[in-house]
């Protein structure tokens, strides 16, 4: 028996509403999903309790952590000495340059395959603020960038 007319209209409204109902999804999964490329607003962040983080570089080394605000300012922490700092993860004036840790050759790599030290790699401002029962907490600032506190050669 052919379908009836009342049933291919009600048939056609529900393939429209579908296809309707997929649109909408897809464009709140776009939005929800799509960022610019870099934040909006910057402002310092607490890493956590400066304590723990030297503890943490001190049985582990330096460990990397994206960028807080979903740019592209991530973090290598690293301890000089008995201070955490905040390290970039590219050289300064150039984020296409990446700077990693290489733990098989003990020290941070560029992009060109120059082997650096962590006074060699330019840096994000850090204070240390107390804050009640938590102790005293490491804030990273990622707008102001240091240079590098050694002026050398990469790879010494």
């Amino acid at each position: 028996m052919p379908p009836s007319r009342s049933d291919t209209r009600l048939l056609v409204g529900a393939g429209v509403a579908a296809v309707i109902a997929g649109l909408v999804v897809a464009v709140v999964l776009l939005l929800a999903t799509s960022r610019a490329d870099s934040p909006t607003k910057y402002k310092p962040f607490a890493a956590g309790p400066e304590r723990e983080l030297r503890r943490q570089l001190r049985d582990g080394g330096p460990f990397y952590i994206p960028d807080p605000f979903g740019g592209r300012k991530s973090i290598s922490f690293a301890l000089e000495g008995d201070s955490v700092v905040a390290l970039m993860t590219h050289t300064p004036g150039d984020t296409s340059c990446i700077v990693r840790w290489r733990g098989r050759v003990d020290s941070f790599e560029d992009c060109h395959g120059n082997r650096l030290r962590s006074e060699d790699v330019g840096r994000y401002v850090t204070t240390v603020e107390r804050s009640g029962n938590q102790g005293r907490i490491l804030f990273v600032d990622l707008r102001k960038e240091l240079p590098p506190p050694v002026a050398g050669t990469p790879g010494n």
